[in-house]
């Protein structure tokens, strides 16, 4: 019995070498390895990396040449493709071809090669955003001529990256394929669904709209060089007279040192709009109400002779529950019955559907705050405004492209705390103060609000 049972053993063990054995072969073929760094990928990952965090633009030559192929198939959908081929995308898809058919000149798109439209993409931040030259690639697997790893931002081990990276093997040689960029864009829209409440076109033309910084329409759905017309036809929207009883005022912003920037911010419950108005601006066009003073939380608005007086209610409703007009409920439909919507209608979508006018998602896409430092010395001086949306919050506390936000509240910005500080303001307070820089001249803008959130909202 006991022979028979070393026999056993000796048996198990020597499957269990054979079998390691066969592994061990397998492995060597290179048709499935584990590593944590291989070491030529690696070395790829790290010249990918570090090419894109530096905007070099020799990053394309790292590049697959189905990567390539892909953003020449976006630039033919931009160039000649309506709106079927423009739906049969994914949201970040039909964003990256629309930003291509919007932001460059026909003639010059149908000169563009793939490899310099990759290059336009990292310089727009449409992919590699946030790439850093100290990521770290692990956790690589190769499989045959494909292999997949992730980075570790900053090289640490508690900050593994959000999606994977990808690599193929071309003529003996390894390339990055941006299928991994192209998850995280996804990933990353999914994540601004989510956070902002939004149906997934609504957050893709609320996106487009931001990144143009102008409002999107119908005509801009139809390849350059057709009838718009004739390709989807006009929509006829009779026109509405403006009642008093469906304006109400949500700010005033008030300017401490030039009263002429003083402003008040008017709702428009039926036509779902927002304006920031100054003294002598009209909401609703030449035809509707003008502002014609504001003094003590009260705004005064005149047409046809009568006064309209409006109050700030400290208490009344609610800033985050967004404004619907008559006859479209929320619903998922596609980017360009979105441009409908707004079509006939003044402004961005911030302003006529009130898409999350201080919702966080929202504020970041609605002005590119950068911080700015002394020269020569890594003291943060404040916030310089590269971009911003007419209409948006920003915008209503005063701010205007090329000022340097210096104060918040009276403290000064001089931190990345403060940045986040300044983000919890704007979501949040009722009342807030900033101070800033432009042109040379120091100005300061107290700001008052209804509530920016219900009471159910969590903070």
């Amino acid at each position: 019995m006991m022979q028979r049972s070393l026999r056993f053993r000796l048996a198990v063990f020597l499957g269990a070498l054979a079998l390691f054995g066969c592994l061990s072969v397998f492995l060597a073929t290179g048709r499935l390895s584990l590593s944590r760094d291989n070491p030529e990928i690696v070395a790829l990952s790290s010249r990918w990396v570090s090419a894109v965090a530096d905007r070099n633009p020799g990053f394309v030559d790292l590049l697959s040449t189905s990567s390539v192929e892909y953003y020449e198939h976006l630039r033919d959908v931009a160039l000649h493709g309506g709106v079927s081929e423009l739906n049969a995308l994914g949201p970040t898809d039909q964003l990256q071809a629309l930003f291509l058919r919007l932001t460059i000149e026909t003639k010059q798109l149908q000169e563009i090669s793939g490899r310099e439209i990759l290059v336009r993409a990292v310089d727009e931040h449409w992919i590699g955003q946030d790439l850093r030259r100290t990521d770290e690639l692990r956790e690589v697997v190769v499989d045959g001529d494909a292999a997949t790893g992730r980075l570790y931002k900053f090289g640490r081990d508690e900050r593994p990256d959000r999606g994977r990276q990808y690599f193929v093997r071309e003529n003996g040689k390894w390339r990055v394929d941006l299928r991994g960029e192209r998850e995280r864009l996804r990933v990353d829209f999914e994540s601004f669904v989510a956070r902002s409440g939004l149906v997934p076109s609504e957050a893709a033309f609320f996106i487009l709209e931001m990144r143009l910084l102008r409002k999107v329409m119908p005509a801009d759905f139809v390849p350059p060089g057709r009838d718009w017309v004739a390709e989807i036809g006009r929509v006829s929207v009779p026109k509405e007279r403006q009642s008093a009883a469906r304006l109400r005022l949500v700010a005033i912003r008030e300017s401490l040192d030039d009263s002429s920037l003083t402003a008040v911010t008017v709702e428009d419950r039926e036509k779902s709009l927002r304006s920031v108005l100054y003294v002598g601006d009209s909401v609703g066009g030449e035809d509707g109400h003008r502002l014609a003073r504001v003094e003590g939380g009260r705004a005064w608005l005149v047409r046809g002779g009568a006064s309209l007086e409006l109050r700030l209610e400290p208490e009344g409703f609610p800033l985050d529950r967004r404004l619907r007009f008559a006859g479209k409920p929320d619903a998922e439909v596609s980017l360009l019955e979105q441009a409908r919507l707004g079509e006939h209608r003044e402004g961005l979508m911030a302003q006529w559907r009130n898409v999350g006018l201080r919702g966080r998602p929202q504020l970041l896409q609605q002005a590119w705050l950068v911080p700015e430092f002394a020269v020569g010395r890594e003291s943060l001086m404040g916030l310089r405004v590269r971009k911003l949306v007419e209409g948006s919050f920003w915008h209503q506390l005063g701010l205007a492209e090329g000022d340097l936000l210096e104060r918040l509240n009276g403290d000064r910005i001089d931190s990345m705390d403060q940045w986040q500080a300044l983000v919890r303001a704007a979501e949040m307070d009722k009342e807030i103060s900033v101070a800033i820089r432009r042109d040379g001249r120091s100005l300061r803008f107290h700001t008052k609000t209804v509530p920016p959130r219900g009471l159910d909202k969590p903070v």
